[in-house]
């Protein structure tokens, strides 16, 4: 945990006032000259604390900001007035010279991916280039060679952040000479060619860094995720996108060429053999995760941490009833609300490479502000403190979280009939009065609807929905019981129109099932170690490569280990139909259980379904906007009020080109992404 704070804080206060200084392209991906920067290799502290700098871009350059990009898949939405990244790209509003002044958590300003991606880039490269040049003291060849091997790993990372949000993309290879020409710098390179670089990276780093990392490491490049990553990057490879489907067939480079490919970016061409490497890959991987003693998280290990938290079990709709069926399927639900707050050091098995997020500190940050309900907490002095109400889970969204048998809710035959879904779960009750000067309670439970009863366990741990309780001990140790009704408490107000975004449902992934708001306005709440890699997402990788070899049973195997932790049964071939797919099921699975960790962005892209569940009219709520809306009004479906749409050139990010920022001018050798 020592190196997680120091690679955070390094992060904070090291790299940025350096970056300050450096031109703003990525033709400036040397570090600024010092007149002692030899300094910085000295001895082992001086070395390594370099070499933690070149982990800075790690918590900046991740899918968790409220900021971020991927926030624009079709999980959330957030408030119209926010106007961020995120509602930009779902709006298509997106371009080359998009200018918020910040991005993915950085300082930057283009999406925090180009300028910032290349610098850092610079760091590593700034690294290497002295590590064999210099003899710091108490440095022995071993410890060279690992820093060397963390370093290739990051060069890998970074180019291939880059290549996920850009496509093909120029690899920038070893330290620049400060003396290059622009007819020099390389242009993009094609997408495979760039592929087999990252993917050798990455195999080199592996052959030299550990398979795990003690808890004083946590954070650092291990061999298990060089090879988690590789799976991830040849995964990506072998989709439809980026295997003989992309849009624009006439993408080509100009003046610059691949070796092997001339000016070709993308292969038109499908290739079997780009699924059997990546299958590979992912069998490796898997191997390397059990070798190194990776498990996926359980109910015992976050039963003991409730217990040391003094967190009860949860409520949960239509399971009152005190049986041991009712407390196992909390107990689930519990689990899954500790697996990002538990930390490796705390029994979590599961997190392979995890990290804390920028804009996040243990009791404060706009991460968990984007999440919390606008009041939680009446203070001694009659103000209340709260948050945002800022992550709101769409219905579509909610429509994928299975029933508790394992199915979606359309196609469960013992679930509520459609019509009825947005009725009271108990039509003899009725909805309480407004609670004016105080939050509200428990009694809000009566307004419940049977759509939000007898679902998954991480709908339950997930998703905050009209009459639920959010947290145990978040009101000054108390519960919370939402509201999303009721304009004086949780509901949208137009007198903070900009903090709702009105959809019925709020988040609370991430937050941790302990957190406490006192009423002087004091958070108290264990910070989530976002996963950036972890097992779960190994199994499904693999499922899907097994998928489109068209190896049935093998996928559903790997598919049903998920499932077995949710409570599931396992799934047969003869549960696969015409309306449920093993590739539906896959992707649904995919959705559900990496909910909002960033992968729903590049899914629809890679396997090319944005077009279908991205476009406008698609995307809807419940009626939230309304002030104090009655029970109907408000469980009603209805399209959001943004003006989402879809277009081809969102496939990609642009390279930023505007007036003291144009990437295109200063490299002749550089095209734009298709559409700008």
């Amino acid at each position: 945990m020592k190196l997680i704070r120091k690679i955070y804080n390094a992060a904070k206060f090291m790299v940025i006032p350096c970056c300050l200084l450096t031109g703003c392209n990525y033709l400036d991906v040397i570090p600024p000259a010092q007149a002692d920067f030899e300094d910085t290799m000295k001895d082992q502290n001086a070395v390594e604390d370099f070499l933690f700098t070149c982990y800075g871009y790690v918590p900046r350059i991740q899918p968790y900001d409220f900021n971020a990009v991927e926030q624009s898949a079709d999980e959330i939405i957030a408030p119209k007035d926010w106007n961020d990244y995120p509602q930009q790209m779902s709006w298509g509003t997106i371009s080359a010279s998009t200018y918020i002044g910040w991005g993915n958590g950085t300082s930057s300003d283009d999406f925090g991916l180009w300028i910032s991606g290349y610098n850092w880039i610079g760091y590593v490269h700034h690294f290497l280039s002295l590590i064999d040049e210099l003899n710091p003291v108490g440095v022995t060849q071993e410890d060279k060679e690992q820093y060397k091997a963390e370093c290739w790993f990051l060069e890998a990372y970074y180019h291939f952040k880059l290549l996920q949000g850009l496509g093909p993309i120029p690899l920038i290879t070893e330290k620049v000479d400060p003396n290059i020409t622009n007819n020099e710098i390389p242009g993009r390179s094609h997408f495979d060619y760039c592929v087999d670089y990252i993917v050798a990276k990455l195999d080199t780093a592996a052959k030299i860094l550990p398979p795990v990392r003690d808890d004083q490491d946590l954070g650092r490049a291990s061999s298990t995720i060089c090879k988690a990553l590789k799976a991830r990057v040849l995964l990506c490879a072998a989709s439809p996108l980026w295997n003989g489907s992309f849009p624009n067939k006439n993408w080509k480079n100009i003046n610059y060429e691949t070796p092997g490919y001339g000016k070709e970016l993308v292969s038109s061409e499908y290739s079997r053999e780009k699924w059997e490497r990546a299958l590979t890959a992912c069998q490796e991987a898997i191997a390397a995760a059990d070798a190194a003693g990776y498990e996926l998280f359980d109910i015992e290990t976050a039963d003991r941490l409730a217990e040391l938290d003094g967190i009860g079990l949860p409520y949960v709709p239509g399971r009152d009833q005190d049986n041991d069926e009712n407390n196992l399927f909390k107990r689930r639900v519990r689990m899954y609300q500790y697996m990002y707050t538990a930390h490796e050091g705390m029994g979590n098995k599961e997190m392979i490479w995890g990290v804390r997020i920028n804009s996040e500190s243990n009791n404060g940050g706009e991460a968990m502000d984007a999440r919390l309900p606008a009041k939680v907490v009446k203070k001694s002095d009659g103000q209340y403190v709260g948050g945002w109400s800022g992550f709101a889970p769409t219905l579509n969204a909610v429509k994928h979280f299975y029933t508790d048998n394992g199915k979606l809710p359309e196609l469960d035959p013992t679930f509520y009939e459609e019509s009825d879904w947005y009725k009271r779960l108990d039509e003899t009750k009725s909805s309480p009065e407004l609670s004016e000067d105080q939050l509200d309670s428990k009694d809000v439970t009566n307004d419940i609807i049977k759509f939000h009863a007898g679902r998954e366990a991480r709908f339950y741990a997930w998703i905050a929905y009209d009459g639920c309780e959010y947290a145990q001990k978040i009101n000054d140790g108390n519960q919370l019981w939402l509201n999303l009704k009721n304009s004086y408490t949780n509901g949208w107000n137009q007198n903070n129109s900009r903090n709702c975004a009105g959809t019925g449902y709020i988040s609370k992934k991430f937050v941790d099932p302990n957190i406490r708001i006192t009423k002087s306005g004091q958070r108290t709440y264990r910070a989530a170690r976002r996963p950036l890699i972890r097992l779960a997402e190994l199994y499904l990788n693999i499922a899907e490569c097994y998928a489109a070899l068209d190896m049935v049973p093998e996928a559903l195997d790997n598919l049903n280990v998920i499932r077995r932790r949710a409570g599931f049964d396992d799934l047969t071939q003869a549960d696969l139909t015409q309306e449920m797919t093993l590739t539906d099921w896959i992707r649904n699975e995919r959705f559900v259980e990496l909910y909002e960790e960033g992968f729903r962005y590049y899914d629809i892209r890679r396997w090319m379904i944005a077009p279908e569940v991205l476009k406008a009219g698609v995307r809807y709520g419940l009626n939230g906007l309304p002030e104090n809306p009655t029970f109907e009004e408000f469980n009603t479906p209805t399209l959001i009020n943004q003006p989402f749409k879809w277009d081809e050139r969102l496939y990609l990010l642009p390279v930023p080109t505007r007036q003291g920022l144009d990437e295109l001018y200063s490299n002749p050798q550089l095209v734009q992404a298709p559409g700008y």
